[in-house]
């Protein structure tokens, strides 16, 4: 393997990012990685390769301990996998020489594996016995099967949950509120992300400091938004009542399936429920592109009522 500029490779990695199995795709894909490495993690040098089998996504720091350590790209909620390749078997026999030829470590973090997926076997398999291993917290994240289109989608919901929607869509009917589904080339990212955040400031989210608008979580949205735009993956809708944007949702698509990212709206309409009919309007959308799966992220008690699977990764911690 060889050491490898992932920004200056992005839509090879990415290739590589749609045959890796058993991963979160969306999260170990250039998009996500490249802006969480630039405005959410700490300064740290390069440790990306590229072999025949595929990459291994990582970077170098040191702890202010003192002791140096590997760690995926983005690790600021363990989502991403540095493993990327069609087969991690081939991949993890490439991957294992290059750790262990390396003396500028003592810690790796192996983060975005399945605890019994194909990775997590092959690096298991390869790894020095010498080496320790830890295994870290599970990070658990909400899927919705898109199957059946929106009537599939709502006949595996409760029963409260389609009266709730069905009154609210009427309810918002009533008063006049419409939904906008908007697509742009990358030179308007910064135009719809503007945009985005005139809605977001008038949340609760913003209110609270628990939203985008402002930090190092407005940074991030803002350096992804561009590449979503220009890979024509991003998919927002915004909620309008006359000439005015009264909420939004904003997600990623990535092969059949797609990733909520943000939504959020004005507080003065919460009682028309803007939150699941942004949802509801999306998911219909998605099943009109023939989108089968909705990765709803990291677990909260409302994505519940909204999925009917889940996704679990884990972290693989080696100690030198």
């Amino acid at each position: 393997m060889q050491p490898v500029d992932l920004a200056s490779v992005a839509d090879d990695f990415d290739r590589e990012i749609a045959v890796t199995p058993a991963i979160d795709r969306f999260c170990s894909s250039s998009a996500w990685i490249l802006a969480a490495d630039a405005t959410l993690m700490p300064p740290r040098a390069p440790f990306s390769f590229r072999g025949a089998h595929g990459f291994f996504a990582a970077a170098r720091g040191v702890h202010p301990a003192g002791f140096p350590y590997i760690e995926p790209i983005e690790l600021a909620w363990g989502l991403a996998s540095p493993m990327v390749g069609r087969d991690p078997a081939a991949l993890a026999d490439e991957v294992v020489p290059v750790l262990a030829a390396r003396r500028d470590w003592q810690l790796a973090i192996l983060a975005g594996m399945t605890g019994d997926g194909p990775q997590r076997r092959a690096l298991e398999r390869a790894l020095p016995p010498r080496w320790e291993r830890r295994r870290g917290t599970p990070t658990v994240r909400h899927v919705a099967s898109l199957q059946g289109g929106v009537d599939g989608y709502l006949s595996r919901r409760s029963r409260e949950l389609r009266k709730s929607i069905r009154k609210q869509l009427r309810a918002a009917t009533a008063a006049g509120i419409t939904f906008e589904s908007v697509r742009v080339p990358a030179a308007e990212a910064d135009a719809l992300y503007a945009r985005i955040q005139d809605a977001e400031a008038r949340s609760w989210k913003a209110r609270e400091g628990v939203g985008i608008s402002a930090g190092a979580m407005r940074a991030f949205y803002g350096a992804m938004l561009p590449r979503l735009c220009q890979l024509g993956q991003q998919r927002t809708i915004f909620a309008r009542l006359g000439d005015q944007d009264i909420g939004y949702i904003l997600g990623a698509v990535l092969q059949s399936e797609y990733r909520g990212l943000q939504f959020s709206y004005d507080d003065a309409y919460a009682q028309y429920g803007l939150g699941g009919l942004l949802q509801y309007h999306q998911i219909a959308e998605l099943c009109a592109g023939g989108i089968e799966r909705y990765d709803l992220g990291t677990e909260m008690d409302y994505k519940r009522r909204w999925a009917e699977d889940v996704m679990e990764t884990e972290m693989l911690v080696l100690v030198r």
